[in-house]
């Protein structure tokens, strides 16, 4: 692709606390094309001098890294453009096997990280990550050093191997930021910047600030001050997306027992205002083109918490995060309750609008939807439409705490008289002192409440905190909550109500001299039924060992006990009695570095389970043969040993993926569990044919295996979408 002369900022010296000069504006002379052709070379900016300043963070934390790094920056009021000289003297050993976007695996190759924080607050902010391909990756941070890998921006990159290292050239849309206008110089806001450089060979990571190797590259509150990047006022900060989908579901897929084929049209639209207010509105939005849920047979009592997966929900979704319950048994606004059933079945969102940014010092969310209404079950009534809202506020009090409050009104399955307030606190420290001690350790803590209301429930309350201390040397975390029976969070998550539940670990985390680590460790877990009619508890010591390339073999023991109050299956066949129980177990994990063209993730569970026994056996294979092709391969087995019987869960999966190029991309993804006798095919394809075009093809079929066969019927699903991009 082509770009017109880049005019890059400079930082001299090379002290890794030096701050960094904004980008410049680029004159009107050479103002850059919005539409770039491919194939056209990057100009050399040889006038420019480059940002440097990395230092390791290991092997040798503090020393000169082994290979220079450069970057250099400019913008043309519209767009961000990062250039990327990554030094290394044996480019044929340089790592570079995934073209496939958003692929967490990606960041184990040669690849360097970009963050910004544009509010320059230290909570919000984004990273941009590409390897010596050019293939992306991108995440929302949020709450300080949390992140989001599932969101997506549109941004462009290119890269390409040559005699001294490797190169690449990216180019990023200001409205990704935030569409901050030019305002007084005395006024204008500071962002905050860090960039990072992983090498496997040599398992060397580099980095400008915050070199401490138990902190991350997005850990904000570590991150150089860098001068605002501001848009232009000329455009209107709009982006339109059209698009046109044409479905067809088959009749057991539909649920009316007849076939169905639509045709229809979509539209999303994005506006970001100069004063950083982001405005998204959705209408007649399909999701069949997020990718499939991994299979799992849910062994527990509880409900499965699975991630999101959809574009229209990830967009600014750390804005709407709350008391750091990310990965927790009780969440006021869990996403996946908009549109989606406990199958993962979806439905149309009928209109959605969402507004999201700063306003006197507060950070807010605003998002309201209607979803669709729509067959459940066959015999069964319709699923009525639901209109659902949400509201996220939250205001930093100094550079180290936050208040915030949450209110959510509505439920997804159409009943009325639902609603739910919460209130947290966040503290979060990057430069925190022991007695005594040295500073530089993290300390974040979280406090929370929420109050639900539902008809012909009543109100119910939960509250709950936690401690996070992930340090080299003592380690440690733990968090704790109480839930009232009454309590139901209608677009939340709840594991269970009427219950108080513990859990955290402590440990020392020890770091080698080739910079792997050593962590031995205890974790606890407790719950106990406000009613005293159920207990449970978990021991767990265990031990790891990763290496700086990120090999991993880790070694636990397990001392459980649980008192059960009325019987369940975990699987068919097999009942659990009410009653007190204790049992152990040893649990072995080993995961090969996914550097490598061939990788491997195995887990063996072994001993007790309740009055009887349990085995686990777990393997996945995963082949890259080139950055082109990719195999994953998995099986799993559970087997259940009771006096009341015997099951052996198994699964197995196997997924391809094809990317000719970063901007096509190919999947095919095939699993089946012998519970629900359930084999599914699921195949996608994207591709960006334009750099304001894509195409969209996803293919769903389910189907059945066994006795299972004979009596219910395939259901299919399968959609094209066409989309397009505009700009003004």
């Amino acid at each position: 692709m082509a770009w017109a002369a880049v005019l890059a900022a400079s930082v001299a010296g090379a002290s890794p606390d030096r701050v960094p000069s904004g980008p410049a504006l680029l004159p009107a002379a050479l103002r850059l094309s919005h539409a770039l052709p491919d194939g056209a070379a990057v100009p050399v900016l040889a006038d420019a001098t480059p940002i440097g300043g990395f230092v390791q963070v290991a092997p040798v934390t503090g020393s000169m890294p082994t290979r220079r790094t450069e970057l250099r920056m400019a913008h043309d009021g519209k767009f961000l453009y990062v250039k990327v000289h990554a030094f290394d003297p044996e480019p044929s050993a340089i790592v570079a096997q995934q073209m496939r976007r958003d692929v967490e695996d990606m960041l184990t190759e040669d690849q360097v990280t970009l963050v910004f924080d544009p509010d320059g607050e230290g909570r919000n902010g984004y990273l941009f990550a590409v390897n010596a391909n050019g293939a992306q990756f991108d995440a929302l941070v949020f709450d300080g050093g949390q992140m989001r890998y599932d969101w997506d921006a549109l941004w462009r990159s290119e890269a390409h191997i040559g005699a001294d290292g490797w190169h690449a050239e990216i180019m990023i849309p200001l409205s990704v930021f935030g569409r901050r206008g030019p305002v007084d110089t005395q006024t204008l806001r500071t962002w905050r910047f860090n960039a990072e450089r992983w090498m496997p060979r040599g398992s060397e990571r580099s980095r400008l600030a915050g070199i401490q190797p138990d902190k991350q590259v997005y850990s904000l509150g570590d991150a150089l001050p860098l001068p605002a990047i501001t848009s232009d006022q000329e455009d209107w900060g709009l982006r339109l997306k059209p698009s046109l989908r044409v479905t067809r579901e088959s009749s057991a897929a539909t649920g009316t027992g007849r076939a169905r084929q639509r045709l229809e049209p979509g539209l999303e639209v994005f506006h970001e205002s100069t004063s950083g207010l982001r405005t998204t509105a959705a209408l007649n939005i399909d999701f069949g083109e997020a990718e499939a849920d991994e299979r799992a047979v849910n062994l527990t009592r509880f409900e499965l918490l699975r991630p999101e997966k959809r574009e229209f929900f990830l967009r600014d979704a750390g804005r709407f995060t709350f008391g750091g319950l990310v990965e927790s048994a009780v969440i006021p606004y869990y996403s996946r309750r908009i549109g989606l059933d406990e199958t993962g079945r979806a439905r149309s969102l009928d209109a959605g609008l969402k507004f999201s940014g700063q306003w006197s010092g507060f950070d807010f969310g605003l998002f309201g939807a209607r979803v669709a209404g729509g067959p459940t079950e066959p015999g069964e009534p319709d699923q009525p439409a639901a209109d659902v809202a949400v509201l996220r506020v939250a205001r930093a009090l100094g550079e180290r705490s936050r208040i915030g409050w949450m209110a959510t009104r509505g439920n997804p399955e159409g009943a009325a008289g639902s609603a739910l307030w919460g209130m947290d606190y966040q503290y979060r420290n990057t430069d925190w002192a022991l007695s005594g001690g040295q500073g530089g350790k993290t300390l974040e803590t979280h406090a929370w409440v929420q109050q639900s209301t539902n008809a012909g429930l009543g109100n119910g309350q939960a509250w709950g905190g936690s401690v996070m201390f992930p340090n080299v040397g003592l380690t440690g975390s733990a968090d704790w909550q109480h839930v009232d029976a009454s309590f139901k969070p209608a677009l939340g998550y709840l594991a269970e109500a009427g219950v108080t539940r513990g859990q955290g670990q402590i440990g020392w985390w020890h770091r080698t001299a080739e910079g792997g680590s050593i962590i031995p460790e205890v974790d606890w877990n407790y719950r106990r039924k406000l009613d005293g009619t159920e207990k449970s508890w978990l021991l767990n010591p265990e031990i790891g060992w990763t290496s700086a390339a990120g090999d991993t073999v880790m070694a636990e023991v397990f001392f459980e006990g649980d008192r059960v109050a009325s019987a369940y299956s975990p699987v068919p066949g097999v009942t659990i009695q009410p009653g007190s129980y204790g049992w152990h177990y040893l649990f072995g994990y080993l995961e090969t570095a996914p550097s490598r063209p061939v990788s491997a993730v195995a887990e063996l569970r072994s001993g007790g389970y309740y009055d009887g026994h349990r085995n686990d056996q777990t393997v996945h294979l995963a082949w890259k043969p080139s950055p082109r092709w990719g195999w994953r391969v998995g099986v799993a087995r559970n087997a259940i040993s009771l006096p009341t019987g015997s099951f052996t869960v198994r699964t197995a999966s196997l997924r391809l993926d094809h990317t000719p190029h970063t901007r096509l991309a190919q999947s095919l993804l095939v699993q089946w569990d012998n519970v629900s006798s359930q084999l599914g095919v699921s195949a996608r394809l994207r591709w960006w044919w334009a750099p304001e075009r894509e195409v969209i093809f996803s293919l769903d079929r389910l189907g059945y295996t066994g006795g299972q066969r004979e009596l219910l019927p395939n259901q299919t699903r399968a959609m094209l979408k066409l989309v397009w991009n505009f700009e003004r």
